[in-house]
């Protein structure tokens, strides 16, 4: 089954629709949205092989978290994935530049959440900020009756995220304490606070077009998720890899994907061996590219969205 004819049949089962008190059938874009989040995070961890990160085989370079930890991080935030989508319905007639202090609510709660599954490992910290603004932006777009399409998703966490860079890295006081801060202080890099504030320009970019134009083409979901891993870490000012190998992490990684990518068109076999063999060299450097990997899961998720907007639109 293909992924518009899957999301075609999860778009009409019976979960995701509730009867209006007309007797008419309604959407549960909380269902959705939701589970269409928790997915996304499920089939990152899930693709193998990933370099330094954690997937099916390997813990990357990590030693505190394997994947069991990741599913159980992933289960615990579903329903929380839920509630980003509640919260922003719940906020739709305030203007999108006033939806973030109320996801940030739902946001500490799902942190804590996962704090409590993972033994305060920190699994998914970054997909919790990004995913949790991508399901806000839908369930806002949703009861406002306008698409939720990933172009417009994209307007709304721009808007709600513009002073996000100033605010909190640029007029910072004290000691920076978290990896993108550092990252910021030390060598200028806005991290994820400036991807949110530009509306993820490195996955509109680079991997959504990537990612669905691999689709198109008839290769694999799994294929064409490892491209677009291999695109973000190409473009990706990762604080991940800066808080643990400096600037020159950061680069190594980059042109090492860089030069994968132009290997995109080997059969996928020897791709997997190319970047098993990359996982190796990451690992030796104890170097995990983690924020291209929530890039990923937004990627997946945008490109899910996308879908799910034309079905609807074909429906009607």
């Amino acid at each position: 089954m293909n992924a518009t004819k899957t999301l075609e049949w999860l778009m009409d089962d019976c979960p995701l629709y509730r009867s209006s008190e007309k007797g008419e059938a309604q959407l549960n874009i909380y269902e959705l949205a939701g589970n269409l989040a928790y997915h996304a995070m499920m089939l990152e961890v899930h693709l193998t092989p990933k370099a330094g990160l954690v997937d099916c085989v390997s813990s990357g370079a990590h030693c505190d978290m394997d994947i069991d930890t990741f599913i159980a991080s992933s289960n615990t935030l579903r329903p929380y994935m839920k509630l980003f989508v509640k919260a922003g319905c719940n906020m739709h007639e305030k203007p999108a530049k006033e939806l973030l202090p109320g996801l940030r609510k739902v946001g500490i709660q799902a942190e804590n959440a996962m704090f409590r599954a993972t033994n305060n490992v920190n699994t998914h910290k970054g997909m919790i900020f990004t995913l949790g603004l991508i399901c806000g932006a839908v369930g806002w777009l949703h009861k406002k009756g306008i698409s939720y399409d990933a172009a417009r998703v994209r307007a709304v966490i721009k808007e709600c995220c513009a002073d996000l860079v100033s605010k909190e890295l640029k007029d910072a006081i004290g000691t920076p304490k978290t990896a993108g801060e550092r990252a910021y202080h030390q060598h200028g890099l806005t991290g994820i606070r400036g991807e949110a504030a530009k509306g993820y320009p490195t996955i509109f970019k680079y991997s959504l077009p990537l990612y669905e134009g691999c689709i198109r083409s008839g290769q694999s979901e799994e294929q064409a998720m490892s491209k677009s891993l291999l695109s973000l870490m190409a473009h990706n000012d990762d604080s991940n890899l800066v808080n643990r190998g400096g600037i020159e992490g950061l680069n190594y990684v980059q042109l090492q994907a860089q030069g994968l990518l132009q290997c995109g068109d080997l059969a996928p076999e020897y791709l997997e061996q190319k970047v098993t063999l990359f996982d190796q060299q990451l690992i030796e450097r104890n170097l995990s590219p983690g924020g291209s990997a929530d890039l990923l899961a937004a990627t997946w998720l945008l490109a899910q969205l996308n879908v799910c907007s034309q079905i609807l639109v074909n429906k009607r």
